[in-house]
Protein backbone atom coordinates (compact mmCIF):
# COMPACT_ATOMS: atom_id res chain seq x y z
CA UNK A 1 0.00 0.00 0.00
CA UNK A 2 1.27 3.22 -0.94
CA UNK A 3 1.44 5.98 1.77
CA UNK A 4 0.65 9.72 1.58
CA UNK A 5 4.82 10.99 1.35
CA UNK A 6 5.29 8.67 -1.34
CA UNK A 7 1.82 9.37 -3.32
CA UNK A 8 3.01 13.05 -2.93
CA UNK A 9 6.65 12.21 -4.60
CA UNK A 10 4.74 10.75 -7.16
CA UNK A 11 2.62 13.63 -7.71
CA UNK A 12 5.61 15.82 -7.77
CA UNK A 13 7.40 13.50 -10.81
CA UNK A 14 4.06 15.04 -13.17
CA UNK A 15 5.25 18.47 -12.84
CA UNK A 16 7.60 19.82 -16.01
CA UNK A 17 11.52 18.55 -16.09
CA UNK A 18 10.58 15.84 -13.35
CA UNK A 19 9.36 13.19 -15.75
CA UNK A 20 13.14 13.24 -17.16
CA UNK A 21 16.36 12.02 -15.99
CA UNK A 22 18.23 15.46 -14.15
CA UNK A 23 21.34 14.35 -15.26
CA UNK A 24 21.06 12.54 -18.85
CA UNK A 25 17.33 12.76 -19.75
CA UNK A 26 16.34 9.43 -19.34
CA UNK A 27 12.36 8.97 -19.19
CA UNK A 28 10.83 7.60 -16.49
CA UNK A 29 13.28 8.30 -13.33
CA UNK A 30 12.79 5.67 -10.85
CA UNK A 31 15.04 7.35 -7.88
CA UNK A 32 15.75 10.43 -6.24
CA UNK A 33 18.58 12.82 -4.90
CA UNK A 34 16.63 13.90 -2.02
CA UNK A 35 19.24 16.49 -0.62
CA UNK A 36 19.80 17.61 -3.98
CA UNK A 37 15.71 17.55 -4.34
CA UNK A 38 16.30 15.61 -8.06
CA UNK A 39 14.74 12.80 -9.62
CA UNK A 40 17.47 10.51 -11.67
CA UNK A 41 17.32 6.98 -13.19
CA UNK A 42 18.57 4.15 -11.94
CA UNK A 43 22.11 4.88 -13.96
CA UNK A 44 22.75 8.52 -12.93
CA UNK A 45 21.33 7.62 -9.27
CA UNK A 46 24.58 4.42 -9.04
CA UNK A 47 26.66 7.55 -9.72
CA UNK A 48 25.57 10.33 -7.28
CA UNK A 49 25.48 6.96 -4.94
CA UNK A 50 28.71 6.46 -5.74
CA UNK A 51 29.71 10.36 -4.57
CA UNK A 52 28.68 9.71 -0.99
CA UNK A 53 25.86 10.69 0.97
CA UNK A 54 28.09 14.12 2.22
CA UNK A 55 27.00 14.84 -1.62
CA UNK A 56 23.79 13.20 -2.54
CA UNK A 57 21.43 11.23 -0.63
CA UNK A 58 19.65 8.70 -2.77
CA UNK A 59 16.34 7.22 -1.60
CA UNK A 60 13.95 5.16 -4.55
CA UNK A 61 10.76 6.70 -5.36
CA UNK A 62 8.33 3.38 -4.94
CA UNK A 63 10.14 1.19 -2.48
CA UNK A 64 11.72 3.56 0.42
CA UNK A 65 10.13 5.10 3.09
CA UNK A 66 9.74 9.06 2.21
CA UNK A 67 9.60 11.80 5.68
CA UNK A 68 7.59 14.80 5.22
CA UNK A 69 11.03 16.88 5.42
CA UNK A 70 12.09 14.67 2.59
CA UNK A 71 9.14 15.22 0.53
CA UNK A 72 9.00 18.75 1.22
CA UNK A 73 12.78 19.35 0.23
CA UNK A 74 11.71 17.68 -3.62
CA UNK A 75 8.52 20.13 -3.69
CA UNK A 76 11.01 22.83 -3.11
CA UNK A 77 13.35 22.15 -5.67
CA UNK A 78 12.68 19.90 -8.37
CA UNK A 79 15.05 19.61 -11.61
CA UNK A 80 14.24 22.34 -13.40
CA UNK A 81 15.33 24.87 -10.35
CA UNK A 82 18.52 22.14 -9.70
CA UNK A 83 19.73 22.55 -13.45
CA UNK A 84 18.95 26.43 -12.42
CA UNK A 85 21.63 26.42 -10.29
CA UNK A 86 24.20 23.55 -11.01
CA UNK A 87 24.29 24.13 -14.76
CA UNK A 88 24.70 27.66 -14.72
CA UNK A 89 27.88 28.17 -16.31
CA UNK A 90 28.23 25.16 -18.88
CA UNK A 91 30.38 26.90 -21.77
CA UNK A 92 29.11 25.76 -25.11
CA UNK A 93 31.90 23.46 -25.92
CA UNK A 94 31.46 21.31 -22.77
CA UNK A 95 29.77 17.84 -24.13
CA UNK A 96 26.51 17.51 -22.04
CA UNK A 97 25.85 13.70 -22.14
CA UNK A 98 22.64 11.83 -22.91
CA UNK A 99 21.32 8.92 -22.05
CA UNK A 100 23.55 5.98 -23.45
CA UNK A 101 26.53 7.86 -23.24
CA UNK A 102 29.80 6.55 -22.36
CA UNK A 103 30.09 6.28 -18.43
CA UNK A 104 33.49 8.55 -17.97
CA UNK A 105 31.59 11.18 -19.95
CA UNK A 106 27.84 10.59 -17.48
CA UNK A 107 30.31 10.39 -14.11
CA UNK A 108 32.77 13.83 -14.79
CA UNK A 109 29.15 15.57 -15.94
CA UNK A 110 27.63 14.72 -12.40
CA UNK A 111 30.70 14.72 -10.81
CA UNK A 112 31.44 18.52 -12.30
CA UNK A 113 28.04 19.14 -11.34
CA UNK A 114 27.37 18.16 -7.73
CA UNK A 115 30.81 16.83 -6.14
CA UNK A 116 32.99 19.81 -7.57
CA UNK A 117 30.23 22.58 -8.75
CA UNK A 118 32.07 23.56 -11.67
CA UNK A 119 29.42 25.34 -13.34
CA UNK A 120 28.76 27.01 -10.30
CA UNK A 121 32.54 28.56 -9.77
CA UNK A 122 34.01 28.81 -13.63
CA UNK A 123 37.50 29.16 -12.11
CA UNK A 124 37.53 25.37 -11.76
CA UNK A 125 36.91 24.25 -15.27
CA UNK A 126 40.91 23.53 -16.08
CA UNK A 127 39.62 23.21 -19.55
CA UNK A 128 38.81 26.34 -20.53
CA UNK A 129 42.47 27.81 -20.35
CA UNK A 130 43.24 27.08 -24.12
CA UNK A 131 46.31 24.88 -23.17
CA UNK A 132 46.73 21.66 -21.46
CA UNK A 133 49.83 19.40 -20.71
CA UNK A 134 50.31 15.98 -19.13
CA UNK A 135 50.93 12.25 -19.61
CA UNK A 136 48.67 9.84 -21.57
CA UNK A 137 48.49 6.59 -22.33
CA UNK A 138 49.31 5.95 -26.05
CA UNK A 139 48.85 2.91 -27.68
CA UNK A 140 52.35 1.72 -29.74
CA UNK A 141 52.48 2.08 -33.53
CA UNK A 142 54.13 -1.73 -33.46
CA UNK A 143 52.83 -3.32 -30.64
CA UNK A 144 49.47 -3.39 -28.57
CA UNK A 145 50.88 -2.11 -25.30
CA UNK A 146 50.29 1.56 -23.96
CA UNK A 147 53.31 3.88 -23.23
CA UNK A 148 53.00 7.17 -21.26
CA UNK A 149 53.43 9.90 -23.83
CA UNK A 150 53.45 13.60 -22.82
CA UNK A 151 50.85 15.76 -24.66
CA UNK A 152 50.00 19.00 -24.86
CA UNK A 153 47.51 21.15 -26.45
CA UNK A 154 47.70 25.07 -27.37
CA UNK A 155 45.08 27.26 -28.79
CA UNK A 156 47.27 29.77 -29.48
CA UNK A 157 49.15 27.51 -31.97
CA UNK A 158 45.88 25.19 -33.01
CA UNK A 159 48.27 22.21 -32.02
CA UNK A 160 48.00 19.07 -30.21
CA UNK A 161 51.44 17.52 -29.96
CA UNK A 162 53.24 14.05 -28.63
CA UNK A 163 56.34 13.64 -27.06
CA UNK A 164 58.26 10.36 -27.33
CA UNK A 165 61.33 11.90 -25.65
CA UNK A 166 60.68 15.23 -24.22
CA UNK A 167 64.01 16.75 -24.59
CA UNK A 168 63.79 16.27 -27.89
CA UNK A 169 61.13 17.51 -31.16
CA UNK A 170 57.64 16.12 -30.44
CA UNK A 171 56.61 12.71 -32.31
CA UNK A 172 53.86 14.24 -33.93
CA UNK A 173 52.12 17.59 -34.80
CA UNK A 174 48.44 17.52 -34.87
CA UNK A 175 46.39 20.40 -35.70
CA UNK A 176 43.35 20.64 -33.81
CA UNK A 177 41.25 22.48 -35.92
CA UNK A 178 41.17 19.63 -37.99
CA UNK A 179 41.19 16.42 -35.64
CA UNK A 180 38.56 14.71 -34.45
CA UNK A 181 38.64 13.17 -30.90
CA UNK A 182 35.69 9.71 -30.50
CA UNK A 183 35.12 7.95 -27.14
CA UNK A 184 36.02 4.48 -27.88
CA UNK A 185 35.73 2.14 -24.44
CA UNK A 186 34.60 -0.74 -26.31
CA UNK A 187 36.77 -1.05 -29.08
CA UNK A 188 40.13 -0.16 -27.10
CA UNK A 189 39.11 -2.46 -23.72
CA UNK A 190 40.03 0.90 -21.46
CA UNK A 191 37.27 2.47 -19.93
CA UNK A 192 38.59 6.18 -20.15
CA UNK A 193 39.73 6.13 -23.60
CA UNK A 194 39.32 8.06 -26.70
CA UNK A 195 41.01 7.79 -30.51
CA UNK A 196 42.21 10.73 -32.09
CA UNK A 197 41.92 10.60 -35.83
CA UNK A 198 43.84 13.50 -37.93
CA UNK A 199 45.22 13.34 -41.72
CA UNK A 200 48.66 13.46 -42.55
CA UNK A 201 50.35 12.96 -46.05
CA UNK A 202 46.27 12.34 -47.58
CA UNK A 203 46.00 9.67 -44.97
CA UNK A 204 43.78 9.31 -42.14
CA UNK A 205 45.86 8.62 -38.98
CA UNK A 206 44.46 7.66 -35.50
CA UNK A 207 45.91 7.91 -31.85
CA UNK A 208 44.45 6.09 -29.37
CA UNK A 209 44.95 7.21 -25.68
CA UNK A 210 43.38 6.62 -21.86
CA UNK A 211 43.76 7.89 -18.49
CA UNK A 212 43.16 5.69 -15.29
CA UNK A 213 41.49 8.95 -14.37
CA UNK A 214 38.20 9.60 -15.79
CA UNK A 215 38.35 13.46 -14.76
CA UNK A 216 41.74 13.71 -16.78
CA UNK A 217 40.70 12.34 -19.74
CA UNK A 218 37.38 14.40 -19.60
CA UNK A 219 38.86 17.31 -19.43
CA UNK A 220 41.56 16.46 -22.36
CA UNK A 221 38.66 15.67 -24.76
CA UNK A 222 36.29 19.19 -23.77
CA UNK A 223 39.94 21.04 -23.55
CA UNK A 224 39.55 19.64 -27.21
CA UNK A 225 36.09 20.61 -28.10
CA UNK A 226 37.23 24.50 -26.44
CA UNK A 227 40.01 25.00 -28.50
CA UNK A 228 38.26 24.05 -31.78
CA UNK A 229 35.10 26.21 -30.56
CA UNK A 230 36.83 28.95 -30.15
CA UNK A 231 39.55 28.87 -33.48
CA UNK A 232 35.82 28.37 -35.21
CA UNK A 233 34.86 31.49 -33.58
CA UNK A 234 37.77 33.66 -35.16
CA UNK A 235 37.32 31.97 -38.21
CA UNK A 236 33.88 32.28 -38.92
CA UNK A 237 32.46 35.41 -36.56
CA UNK A 238 28.98 35.83 -38.43
CA UNK A 239 28.34 31.72 -37.26
CA UNK A 240 25.76 31.38 -34.96
CA UNK A 241 27.10 29.45 -31.47
CA UNK A 242 24.88 26.38 -32.54
CA UNK A 243 25.76 26.07 -35.80
CA UNK A 244 29.80 25.87 -35.11
CA UNK A 245 29.41 23.78 -31.82
CA UNK A 246 27.84 21.32 -34.48
CA UNK A 247 31.26 21.50 -35.90
CA UNK A 248 32.84 19.81 -32.94
CA UNK A 249 33.93 16.22 -32.33
CA UNK A 250 31.69 13.50 -33.28
CA UNK A 251 31.29 10.29 -32.17
CA UNK A 252 31.66 7.48 -35.07
CA UNK A 253 28.39 6.68 -36.50
CA UNK A 254 29.19 3.24 -36.44
CA UNK A 255 31.39 0.70 -36.17
CA UNK A 256 32.06 -3.12 -36.97
CA UNK A 257 33.09 -6.23 -38.75
CA UNK A 258 32.09 -6.66 -42.61
CA UNK A 259 33.38 -9.07 -45.12
CA UNK A 260 34.81 -6.97 -48.27
CA UNK A 261 35.60 -8.61 -51.58
CA UNK A 262 38.51 -7.54 -53.88
CA UNK A 263 38.45 -5.89 -56.82
CA UNK A 264 38.30 -8.64 -59.16
CA UNK A 265 35.65 -10.66 -59.31
CA UNK A 266 37.76 -13.76 -57.96
CA UNK A 267 39.15 -11.99 -55.14
CA UNK A 268 37.93 -13.73 -51.89
CA UNK A 269 36.30 -11.74 -49.11
CA UNK A 270 37.98 -10.55 -46.12
CA UNK A 271 37.22 -9.53 -42.72
CA UNK A 272 37.38 -5.66 -42.27
CA UNK A 273 36.56 -3.70 -39.48
CA UNK A 274 34.77 -0.71 -40.89
CA UNK A 275 34.32 3.11 -39.64
CA UNK A 276 31.78 5.15 -40.63
CA UNK A 277 32.85 9.09 -39.53
CA UNK A 278 30.23 11.43 -40.61
CA UNK A 279 30.29 10.53 -44.90
CA UNK A 280 33.57 8.91 -44.77
CA UNK A 281 33.52 4.80 -44.62
CA UNK A 282 36.81 3.80 -43.92
CA UNK A 283 38.34 -0.18 -42.99
CA UNK A 284 40.96 -1.41 -41.33
CA UNK A 285 42.40 -5.04 -41.19
CA UNK A 286 42.23 -4.58 -37.57
CA UNK A 287 40.11 -2.10 -35.11
CA UNK A 288 42.79 -0.42 -33.23
CA UNK A 289 45.41 -0.11 -36.52
CA UNK A 290 47.16 3.50 -36.89
CA UNK A 291 46.73 4.05 -40.14
CA UNK A 292 43.57 3.63 -42.83
CA UNK A 293 44.24 0.54 -44.80
CA UNK A 294 42.34 0.77 -48.42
Amino acid sequence: MVDANTRGVLELLKRSGNDTCADCGAKGPEWASYNIGIFLCTRCAGIHRGMGTHISKIKHIRLDRWEDSQVQRMREIGNLVAKAKYEKRVPPCYRIPTDGDHDSLLEEWICAKYLREEFSRPERQAFMTGHMEGFLMKRGKEDPKYYPRKFMLSEVDDTLKYYVDEKKDPKAVMKVSEINVSFSPVKMEKKNSFQISYLKDGTTRHIYVYHDDPQTIVNWYNAIRCTKLHRLQIAFPTASQAELVNLLTKDFAHEGWLWKTGPRPTDAYKKRWFTLDRRKLMYHEEPLLLNIKA
